[in-house]
């Protein structure tokens, strides 16, 4: 190891150590641009980087090569796979197939493949989808079923509701396999996505209930750690407020919603000071207007409440709903798009990823102050 590498230490946080290790080693086969065969750092300089136990590394290159990321050679090392579970990476397809797998097929979902079916056809290529069910082990066997056919001439996914990357992407993105995320992205590896601007849109909501003249304005979310549209959604929140001169009020603050009415009604009995409602996503926001109501709550009089998605259903409820807009339409004709170009591009070419402007839609569940 070059001794003028940088060094990063590693802490306790919302994962586990030797997961995070395992995180930074695929970061470095990235980095150094490591092909199959290639060593690995070893356990000792792993742990010297990171600043980390010797059996925390060790923790995390045993985790790789259960995945089949790497493999381990007694006294000789650690030493990159062909790309999971020994097999060999996938040849590039040929076909004009293109697949695209989904955790469900809702409203926003709907929409996209509405949009992507027509923009494929023409393009000279049929799109077919599959439904993963939100289920981690599906996807990852869809993945690799898909990846195999040698007919499909790439991927488009949607991911389910996790937090890092599966082994089946990563697999694929070392092989260089055409594949595009749409409406996320992974930190730790640099896969071509399509997104919206989740932060842009969160910056322009939070700033229209601050010159509506909020001042204890609350963020509810789902879990956000790992999940970067989240994430990128609350720094926007965040970001308002500071430009604003105003203090983010840390009890007004709930982000680990999980579709329990009794946790959510606690919150809102505990941030009574709080006149809107800053909702990492629309369902969360048609929660907070139900337990409003079962606290006698009148929203928008005494509560404003906002969405983040802007789903068809919200024109169409009792008190229609603010909320910011990402247009599935242009996300499905992005994508394919993008993976088109990704297909016809000669191996190893950097395509980069789309991001889409949002829209702040203003309906009657927000009123100033």
């Amino acid at each position: 190891m070059n001794g003028n590498e940088r060094k990063e230490r590693l802490v306790k946080g919302p994962y586990a150590l030797y997961e995070q290790m395992r995180r930074k080693i695929v970061e470095l086969i990235e980095e150094r641009g490591l092909r199959p065969h290639d060593p690995v750092p070893s356990e000792g300089e792993l742990a010297d980087m990171f600043g980390v136990s010797r059996r925390t590394s060790k923790e995390a290159l045993l985790a790789l090569a259960k995945e089949g990321i790497v493999y381990r050679m007694p006294r000789r090392g650690t030493f990159l796979a062909e790309y999971g579970e020994g097999r060999a990476a996938p040849a590039r397809p040929a076909g004009r197939i293109v697949a695209m797998v989904v955790p469900a097929i809702d409203d926003f979902v709907g929409q996209i493949i509405t949009a992507a079916l027509p923009a494929a056809q023409a393009l000279g290529c049929e799109l077919i989808f599959r439904v993963a069910g939100d289920d981690h082990d599906k996807e990852e066997a869809l993945l690799r079923e898909l990846s195999e056919d040698r007919g499909i001439g790439g991927i488009i996914l949607f991911p389910g509701d996790r937090r890092a990357f599966g082994r089946q992407v990563l697999r694929l993105h070392l092989a260089q396999y055409p594949l595009v995320i749409i409406d996320r992205a992974f930190r730790e590896i640099d896969i071509p996505s399509v997104c919206h601007d989740h932060y842009g849109g969160a910056y322009e909501l939070a700033k229209y209930l601050i010159e509506a003249g909020h001042r204890a304005i609350g963020f509810v979310s789902e879990q956000m750690a790992g999940v970067m549209s989240r994430e990128e959604r609350y720094q926007g929140y965040l970001q308002a407020h500071l430009d604003a001169g105003l203090p983010v009020n840390r009890s007004l603050i709930y982000s680990d919603y999980a579709n329990r009415e009794e946790d959510l009604e606690a919150f809102m009995r505990g941030a009574s000071a709080m006149t809107a409602a800053f909702c990492s996503n629309d369902y969360v926001a048609l929660a907070v207007m139900q337990t409003a109501r079962r606290l006698g709550i009148d929203v928008p009089r005494q509560l404003s409440v906002a969405g983040f998605t802007d789903s068809r259903m919200n024109g169409l409820l009792p008190v229609p709903l603010t909320s910011v807009r990402k247009p599935a339409g242009e996300l499905g004709r992005a994508c394919i798009d993008l993976l088109l170009r990704i297909m016809d591009a000669p191996p190893g070419t950097a395509v980069p990823s789309v991001k889409l402007p949002t829209r702040l839609i203003v309906r009657e569940s927000v009123t100033g102050r």
